[in-house]
């Protein structure tokens, strides 16, 4: 949404932080979750996603799953050990159709994702063309780079490449993505850092905190355009909600972690605040 938009901050973090809180309303709470089956693994006592109704009919369960429509629940009874669970969750995918107005998932990727219990153990690893459709938690690393100018602080702003399958020809992060099952943030970002903005490896590894005089370039397709604007022209953009979403919730993050939004501007910072670090219901480690 762009044009005439003029967010407030609490607005922009609404847009993502949009699940309803039961502390809140029990009843619109209880109405919503109505939508939802639990995904549930045989053998582990609490759910590990929201898996909305409309995907149920979509999609050709195996014999792996079973579907308890009074209790709303998708349970996956696929193995008793790490390897055989991601062998018949991948045998589920690869059974259904590829991506279009009839598939419940997103198109095939090369990233997994991990799946944790409630104590911690890594239980099962989802191709991320599942991720979404069974609603688990899943992480990601973003980096915004600040440079210090003659006129002031200023931050390097990506485009998405108007290719891009989610918020195509959007404002983002300087670089950001999905942290993959094994990796660590810190090799997450340098990795992104190289894809996305031609920066070496190396350099990034050393520099990661400030770094310095660098001119991000685009790589791998992701990113359209680098652009080195202004704290005004940042919140100008959000407020005309021209970042993608969850983008610019780290952009509030970072607002707030300079002092550009503070108590004495933002009469809703403890919300703000407390919505941008949310406790997710679901019960994983």
């Amino acid at each position: 949404m762009t044009g005439e938009a003029n967010f407030s901050n609490l607005e922009l973090v609404a847009r993502i932080d949009s699940w309803p809180y039961f502390q809140r309303d029990p009843d619109v709470y209880r109405k919503h979750m109505m939508s939802y089956y639990y995904f549930s693994i045989t053998r582990f006592d609490k759910p590990f996603g929201y898996a909305h109704y409309s995907i149920i009919p979509k999609v050709s369960w195996e014999e792996s799953w079973r579907i308890d429509k009074e209790h709303r629940l998708l349970i996956f009874e696929g193995g008793n050990n790490f390897d055989e669970r991601c062998r018949r969750m991948e045998d589920t995918l690869r059974s259904n159709p590829k991506k279009d107005e009839t598939s419940a998932f997103g198109g095939w990727c090369d990233e997994l994702f991990p799946v944790y219990d409630a104590n911690g153990e890594h239980i099962l690893d989802l191709n991320g063309a599942s991720v979404d459709a069974l609603g688990i938690v899943n992480y990601a690393c973003h980096l915004i780079a600040d440079v210090i100018t003659k006129d002031g602080l200023k931050d390097w702003v990506s485009r998405r490449a108007k290719t891009k399958r989610g918020f195509p020809d959007m404002l983002d992060n300087t670089v950001g993505g999905s942290l993959s099952s094994g990796e660590k943030p810190i090799d997450c970002i340098v990795r992104e850092c190289a894809e996305e903005a031609s920066l070496p490896t190396e350099y990034t590894k050393a520099k990661i905190i400030a770094c310095g005089d660098v001119v991000p370039i685009p790589n791998d397709g992701g990113a359209q355009e680098f652009n080195l604007i202004s704290l005004e022209e940042v919140v100008t953009a959000l407020r005309k909600g021209e970042f993608k979403l969850n983008c610019a919730m780290t952009w509030m993050a970072s607002l707030i972690r300079h002092g550009y939004v503070n108590a004495e501007n933002e009469s809703n910072l403890a919300e703000i605040s407390s919505r941008l670090h949310r406790k997710h219901e679901l019960f994983i480690a």
